[in-house]
């Protein structure tokens, strides 16, 4: 008996015409603009995830145990002020250019980290690969440009291990090893992410899908935490841990606190995809973003732009950063939230303007232009 094929010549007929009913409706769907957030919809992307949001925490829980506290930045006491970058909904197949570009600009401006809303990279090993590659040539450029230059200046330790306490994890005494200094890109998992066994793939790369860290300034400390809602819920696991303090900064003097996650809460307009969220859930998150005293709540997912106040939270829905919705490039795919020495936050649109490369160029720089 294959897979999914029921005894009896009766219920193989009923069940071959019940998938037909869904594959109909995904279509119907689709065409009434359902799946308008993610132009590239696999029904069996829709209809079946392949891991859930319980199991992803769960797994990343555990790496977060052993390499949370690593993750925070403690600043010198000369620099009073510093900004990240966020984008969202890249898409990634062959050239990883936008994502490139965004970190091209970051380098340049002297942001200190990059923050990714999610459907990073459609889900193909190749797809991936290309992703990785255009994440090492960051981090090379990003090392030269700012760890070498510190190491030159200040502490050079035996067997290539360096240490300064400016701009690294406020671990003390901090010892790393040059290959193992990583650009600092933190992105949360989409539901494009986790596709066609997607997660084996965003993980084997970022590790975690649940996570925060805080960026002390002064006395004071910037508090930024990662969700998960790539199946368009937080799941009872990962409300669970919020609610057991999981999170290790609840005990710190908070500043601001910035929240990231996928899955869009408010709707643009009335043709934009609406909220996955249960009511409860719905509710448990605004209640939780009120109660961390939210600074900004990024959302992605629906690759359209709102930005309006609720609460007493600023909500920031991101416009796609792909190709495929924005061919020419545009003045807002992303943004740069500056942090100032009071505290009060700035948030500017940042332009990428790139375009798609021939296969025959990304081909010639290293990347796979075919799907395996």
């Amino acid at each position: 008996m294959g897979i999914g094929k029921l005894r009896t010549n009766n219920n193989e007929i009923t069940m071959k015409k019940s998938i037909s009913y869904i594959l109909m409706a995904t279509a119907l769907l689709a065409a009434s603009g359902f799946f308008s957030s993610c132009e590239k919809v696999s029904p069996q992307g829709v209809l079946m995830g392949n891991t859930s949001v319980d199991d992803r925490v769960r797994q990343s829980m555990i790496y977060y145990a052993y390499h949370g506290e690593d993750l925070d930045w403690d600043l010198a006491d000369s620099i009073e002020e510093y900004s990240f970058l966020v984008g969202s909904d890249s898409h990634i197949t062959f050239d990883p250019g936008r994502l490139a570009e965004m970190i091209e600009i970051g380098i340049e401006h002297g942001d200190l980290f990059y923050c990714h809303l999610g459907d990073l990279a459609d889900t193909k090993p190749e797809y991936y690969s290309n992703t990785q590659l255009a994440l090492y040539n960051a981090t090379r450029t990003w090392k030269a440009k700012y760890i070498k230059p510190l190491i030159n200046e200040y502490n050079t330790v035996d067997d290539g291990m360096y240490f300064d306490n400016r701009i690294t994890p406020s671990t003390k005494n901090y010892l790393k090893p040059w290959d193992d200094w990583e650009l600092p890109f933190y992105p949360v998992v989409g539901n494009h992410d986790i596709t066609h066994n997607g997660w084996s793939l965003f993980c084997d790369q970022f590790k975690t899908s649940f996570y925060e860290f805080t960026v002390k300034v002064g006395d004071s400390y910037d508090r930024f935490i990662f969700l998960d809602s790539a199946n368009g819920t937080l799941g009872d696991f990962q409300t669970d841990e919020i609610d057991n303090n999981a999170l290790q900064n609840d005990d710190k003097q908070i500043r601001n606190t910035f929240t990231f996650t996928h899955t869009n809460i408010f709707r643009p307009s009335m043709n934009e995809f609406a909220s996955t969220y249960c009511r409860e859930e719905l509710y448990y998150l605004l209640n939780k973003l009120e109660e961390w005293d939210t600074t900004i709540a990024f959302w992605g997912h629906v690759h359209a732009w709102d930005d309006r106040m609720f609460n007493g939270v600023r909500h920031i829905t991101m416009r796609s950063m792909n190709f495929v919705d924005h061919p020419n490039g545009g003045d807002n795919l992303i943004v740069r939230v500056t942090v100032k020495k009071d505290g009060s936050c700035e948030v500017k649109p940042v332009g990428l303007y790139c375009k798609e490369r021939s296969k025959e160029e990304l081909e010639s720089l290293g990347y796979y232009v075919k799907t395996i």
